[in-house]
Parts: structure tokens; sequence; C-alpha cells
């Protein structure tokens, strides 16, 4: 449910959550090292969208793409 040290998280539709390391996923698939490599979060991820990027142009299975802060473990 909250696994430590994940870096990235899939939300499904449904609402189900899959936990990963980027690292991992950017080694195995070129298409998650371009959107892994991608520009940064926005300098204020508390205001505006919330570092929102609109992926839908990238094809299926990529809607957007959120950066949200969280607690180190």
């Amino acid at each position: 449910q909250a696994p430590l040290c994940a870096d990235v998280v899939f939300q499904l539709q449904g609402g189900h959550r899959v936990f990963a390391h980027r690292v991992y996923l950017a080694t195995a698939c070129s298409r998650f090292y371009d959107l892994f490599t991608l520009e940064g979060p926005p300098e204020t991820l508390g205001q505006g969208d919330g570092g929102t990027r609109d992926l839908s142009s990238w094809g299926r299975g990529f809607l957007s793409l959120r950066w949200e802060l969280v607690a180190d473990p």
C-alpha cells in the first residue's frame, strides 16, 4: 500500500496504484527513459496545476504526469 523508496506511482482506473522505481523502468523501456528525462517539475509545486503535464499525445496508456513532493522515508 505504501512501499518504501518507490519513486513512481501509476494511478490506474478504478483507484488502483502500482508503485515502481524509475531507474528500473528507464533501463527497461526507452519510452520511460524519455518520460523521466523531461524537464523537471515547476519551482513551486504547491501553486497552479501542481506540476501536471499532459501526455495524451504520447499515445495509448499515457494520459498525464504529475509531480508531488513526498516525505523521505
